[in-house]
């Protein structure tokens, strides 16, 4: 079905798209198509029937996405996607860190344990945090140091470095490996 009431369908602008996307000579903006040499798969190529087939009604608010974007377009390359799923599959931009097994984009990560996007950002980029580190933070103010999360009393205790120590280096920006393994100056003046 190409049109409904006159209009072309939801499915049939995915499949020009497509197509345009790779193949449209004068259509700049497309360049990574061209560079990773991204293809129309034979069977959808020419049919749009073919490829309504294979992908079925696009449900609302979804449009086409590819799940390797270094992969063709193709049957078992694509499917229907909301917005942000597409823009958690943009590898160039979307940060991707694994945890616990598990790898997700940062925006993910924040969401799933109900983070602001842009505190766990700084953490990492500004405060100079692991990802671990930065992901814990929020409620736990736990540190990692050699594999594991502990608070600061903790680690003083563990470490026996005095804690307004800690604290200090911490405020300083210093990694735990810094602050835990840069002796403390014990002399007094």
């Amino acid at each position: 079905m190409r049109k409904i009431n006159g209009k072309l369908t939801k499915e049939y602008r995915a499949w020009k798209n497509m197509k345009a996307r790779c193949y449209s000579t004068c259509n700049k903006n497309h360049g990574k198509y061209y560079e990773n040499n991204i293809q129309v798969c034979d069977r959808w190529k020419n049919s749009f029937e073919n490829f309504l087939q294979d992908m079925g009604k696009a449900p609302e608010n979804h449009s086409l996405d590819r799940i390797d974007n270094l992969g063709n377009y193709e049957p078992n390359n694509c499917k229907w996607s909301t917005v942000k799923e597409q823009s958690s599959n943009r590898s160039d931009f979307n940060l991707k860190y694994t945890y616990k097994g598990e790898t997700k984009v940062l925006s993910e990560w924040a969401e799933l344990y109900n983070l602001d996007y842009n505190n766990l950002y700084k953490r990492i980029f500004r405060s100079n945090m692991s990802f671990e580190e930065a992901i814990v933070y929020n409620n736990l103010k736990l540190i990692f140091y050699k594999g594991e999360f502990k608070t600061a009393p903790e680690w003083s205790k563990l470490l026996n470095i005095p804690l307004n120590i800690i604290y200090d280096r911490k405020s300083r920006g210093w990694t735990s490996e810094r602050m835990f393994e840069q002796p403390v100056n014990t002399k007094k003046k």
